[in-house]
C-alpha cells in the first residue's frame, strides 16, 4: 500500500468518530461540516472535565508542529510526516518505515469529549481510556478495528475541544498487537509538546 494511501485512511478515520460524518469516499476525507455538533451544555454526566485546559489554537492549523521529529521516532519510529486535509482542520499524518501510520489532529468547535461520549451508541467501540498526563481520553472509533492494528484514542484538551491520536499498523509493526499503546504514547508526547507552546 502506498503512504499516501495509509496516511489518508487513518485520517479519515480519526476524525469520523468525533464528528459523526458520513463516510468519506475514495479514501479521502469527507468535507467539513458546516453544522457543529451541539455544545457541551447537552454532555451527559459521565463526560469526564478537563481541569487545566489548554491554549492548542497554533496547533489546529500546523498539526504537525505538536510532535518533533525526535518525538515521533520515539513513539512510532516514523521517517516522514505530512500534512492532509481533514473533516474539521488539517490532520498530521507519520509514516514508518513499512508505511504503517499515525495521525494526529485537533478538532476546533466539535464538542470536545462531549461529542465523543453522545456518539458512543453509533462507534464501533468505545472504552474510558488512562488519563494521559492528567487529562481525560476514551479510545472510540467507528469501525472496531484493534484487533487489526488500529486505535483511536481521543484526548479533551478544553471543554469544548479535544485531538485524536489515531494509528493504523501492519502486521510487520513490532506493536500490531497492541496498538492502542502506540496512539496513547503518542498523545503523551503531543500533550508534552502542547504544554511547553502554552
Amino acid at each position: 500500500m502506498k503512504p499516501i494511501a495509509t496516511a489518508a485512511s487513518a485520517a479519515s478515520v480519526l476524525l469520523l468518530a468525533l464528528t459523526a460524518c458520513s463516510s468519506p469516499n475514495g479514501g479521502q476525507p469527507a468535507p467539513a461540516s458546516s453544522n457543529p455538533p451541539a455544545a457541551s451544555s447537552n454532555a451527559a454526566p459521565d463526560v469526564p472535565k478537563v481541569a487545566n485546559p489548554l491554549d492548542v489554537a497554533k496547533y489546529e492549523q500546523d498539526p504537525c508542529s505538536i510532535l518533533t521529529q525526535a518525538q515521533a521516532t520515539q513513539a512510532f519510529n516514523a521517517v516522514r510526516n505530512r500534512k492532509i486535509a481533514g473533516n474539521v482542520a488539517p490532520v498530521c499524518t507519520w509514516n514508518d518505515s513499512e508505511n504503517s501510520s499515525l495521525a494526529i489532529g485537533l478538532l476546533p468547535g466539535q464538542g470536545g469529549l462531549a461529542t465523543v461520549y453522545q456518539n458512543r451508541s453509533s462507534s464501533g467501540y468505545f472504552e474510558p481510556a488512562p488519563s494521559v498526563d492528567g487529562y481525560p481520553a476514551v479510545f472510540s472509533n467507528v469501525l472496531d478495528n484493534r484487533s487489526d492494528g488500529g486505535c483511536q484514542v481521543a484526548v479533551g484538551v478544553r471543554a469544548d475541544e479535544a485531538f485524536t491520536s489515531s494509528v493504523i499498523l501492519f502486521k510487520q509493526s513490532p506493536s500490531y498487537g497492541d496498538p492502542c499503546s502506540v496512539a496513547l504514547k503518542a498523545a503523551g508526547a503531543a500533550l508534552a509538546t502542547i504544554k511547553a507552546g502554552a
